[in-house]
């Protein structure tokens, strides 16, 4: 009996239209080192962000003969509302099918054909790509927000300004002060003397 490594062990949601692509996807899921557990097998993707919510797995593989304009709406409300990879396995080698695929929120497009011995491989490398990806995604979120709580702390800094007559460094000190005394972020400070008026 095959030993399986459960730290890396994947729960692979599975949709594919074709049988014998379906059950060479599974065989080829069993066989990998890690003993992947197929969470949900799908012939289509309706409601995929609904078995997506409901079956929590940690990859989507799916295969098509080509991806339909509904299936890529069905992926791009999947990566909106819950980000995860996915491989999309197809006989669609055309460039636009594949950067639509890419926009909607496919992590790895493979056009040259469903082969077993790739598979491992192919789901490693979707795994690293959806992190670096997720990883500037939350990067660029944190960014906005520093900058957004720039703007607050300047905006409240200038209203004391002009309220109290300070210097720009006195309007500044009083609010690390404010911060400090009451243990909260120099943004929610911002946001409180904003209120106020």
């Amino acid at each position: 009996m095959k030993q399986t490594d459960t730290h890396n062990t994947l729960k692979v949601l599975v949709i594919s239209q074709s049988r014998k692509r379906l059950n060479l996807l599974l065989d080829a899921l069993a066989e990998c080192p890690e003993g992947h557990h197929v969470v949900g097998r799908l012939d289509q993707a309706i409601n995929l962000p609904d078995w997506v919510d409901e079956l929590v797995p940690d990859i989507v593989v799916m295969d098509t003969d080509s991806p339909s304009r509904d299936t890529l709406e069905q992926i791009c409300v999947t990566t909106q509302q819950s980000p995860r990879p996915i491989v999309m396995f197809t006989q669609d080698d055309r460039r636009e099918a594949m950067q639509s695929a890419v926009q909607a929120g496919v992590t790895c497009y493979i056009a040259d054909g469903l082969k077993a011995e790739r598979v491992q491989s192919i789901l490693q490398l979707a795994q690293a790509q959806f992190e670096q990806m997720n990883n500037l995604r939350l990067e660029l979120q944190r960014t906005r927000q520093e900058l957004q709580e720039h703007k607050l702390v300047e905006r409240a800094k200038l209203q004391l300004m002009k309220r109290h007559g300070l210097s720009e460094d006195a309007a500044y000190r009083q609010m690390r002060k404010e911060a400090m005394s009451r243990r909260l972020r120099l943004a929610d400070v911002a946001r409180v003397l904003l209120k106020q008026g």
